[in-house]
């Protein structure tokens, strides 16, 4: 048996509902609306973003980042 084992460190995957909870976070803390009960409904908006484009074609979400960002990130 091997002394030593490697592991490849598995890459951490957000889903919807993590990136909608996330999100609702961030808009509490920069001082946006907070009533509560408003929250639901700030929550649910993010997470009808977050569920929609996680269900569209990568391709899809290409055409809203502006070229001058692709062209960053291709390089």
């Amino acid at each position: 048996m091997a002394e030593n084992i490697k592991v490849k460190p598995t890459p951490i995957q957000r889903n919807p509902l993590d990136v909608a909870m996330e999100l609702t976070k961030i808009y509490i803390e920069k001082g946006f609306q907070t009533e509560p009960e408003n929250l639901e409904d700030i929550y649910s908006r993010f997470y009808a973003v977050a569920a929609t484009l996680h269900h569209k074609h990568p391709d899809y979400l290409k055409k809203l980042v502006p070229d001058e960002l692709l062209s960053k990130i291709k390089k």
